[in-house]
């Protein structure tokens, strides 16, 4: 029996070629947004619960981990997971992972709450949703909003422009009726107004935040083997979290200046006493020759570099050195075992 419907594709199947005859950056931009849409898909549940893909920005993805602990996991995870991504998307999407500081702990927080919230909702009757539009609408203006809103638009030739500024002027202080009436107050700060369980505006808060993480950075410059106790008796408000992502940061700031054959400048030395928190008296030769071979790939790599073996910049132990001279050996024996066939042919 035929068809009833000869010819015809899937939708599956029509999407990706209709992104592909866009063009390779439509489709390479589209394939971005579909790995940060199907994280949780990618990497699993409990991982993607606590380490959020934020962004794809020229082959690297830039995550956010709730705590040092998810941090150092995805550090160690890495390749894997640039493995998994890239399958994902069928292609080299991405080459490296980077965190962004995009996300703060109050981020976290809210989000946390959010998502407790819903599913507390899900559980819940259901509760008919407020039309904050429509509410807003309906708080009267005085006489003195309304002259504020014809000064603002004073000056303004085009009407159409002065009549879009007057009505979004006074949308405006509609709004911050609104919100007074349900008991939203003043910023200590700055002044805006914010929810009623909050102590300041998101605003001063970032502010705030980002005030503390440039102090820590200033003291890490300093005092590169800080650590957090260290750091709180300048920075009280220093958490081991903090501290982490402002020793990440400036170990990738500092490690993109530094030459990988490096060993001898003091930025190497402070990159190393800042990656291994360890104080000028701790830094031997070995310590910073390890800490730089395992920061190779975020290095400066000059030109007509090779990169030594593992075993050249970190000495093997007696066990591996014997495992490694029996393949030495076996390889020899066998390169010498084929040559001897070869001239034997010859002959």
């Amino acid at each position: 029996m035929a068809k009833r419907t000869p010819g015809l594709e899937k939708v599956v199947s029509i999407i990706p070629k209709a992104i592909h005859e866009l063009g390779p950056k439509q489709e390479r931009e589209f394939y971005q947004h579909w790995v940060l849409w199907h994280w949780e898909d990618i990497v699993g549940k409990a991982y993607a619960q606590n380490v959020k893909a934020v962004r794809i920005e020229r082959e690297v993805l830039y995550v956010c981990c709730r705590n040092p602990a998810w941090s150092n996991e995805t550090r160690y995870q890495m390749p894997r997971i640039i493995q998994k991504v890239n399958n994902y998307a069928g292609g080299e999407m991405i080459k490296d992972i980077r965190f962004s500081r995009s996300w703060s702990i109050a981020d976290w927080d809210a989000h946390d709450a959010a998502a407790d919230t819903t599913a507390r909702a899900s559980e819940a009757p259901s509760v008919p949703e407020v039309n904050v539009g429509r509410e807003r609408a309906k708080m009267p203006l005085d006489a003195a909003d309304i002259k504020a809103a014809e000064t603002v638009s004073e000056g303004l030739e085009d009407e159409d422009l002065a009549c879009k500024l007057r009505q979004l002027y006074r949308k405006g202080r509609q709004l911050d009726k609104l919100r007074r009436a349900r008991g939203w107050k003043p910023c200590p700060t700055c002044g805006h107004l914010c929810p009623p369980q909050a102590a300041s505006c998101s605003s001063c808060r970032r502010k705030r935040e980002e005030d503390v993480r440039a102090r820590i950075r200033a003291v890490l410059r300093d005092i590169p083997w800080a650590r957090c106790k260290e750091v709180c008796e300048y920075v009280p408000e220093c958490t081991p979290q903090l501290l982490n992502e402002q020793r990440a940061a400036l170990v990738q700031l500092m490690a993109a200046k530094v030459a990988v054959n490096d060993r001898t400048s003091m930025e190497a030395k402070t990159l190393v006493m800042l990656y291994r928190c360890l104080p000028p008296d701790k830094l031997t030769e070995d310590a910073i020759r390890r800490a730089l071979y395992e920061l190779r790939f975020n290095m400066y790599w000059p030109p007509d570099y090779k990169m030594p073996k593992r075993y050249e910049a970190i000495p093997l132990r007696h066990a591996q050195k014997r495992q490694y001279g029996k393949r030495a050996a076996q390889a020899k024996s066998q390169q010498a075992g084929a040559e001897k066939a070869e001239n034997a042919e010859k002959g």
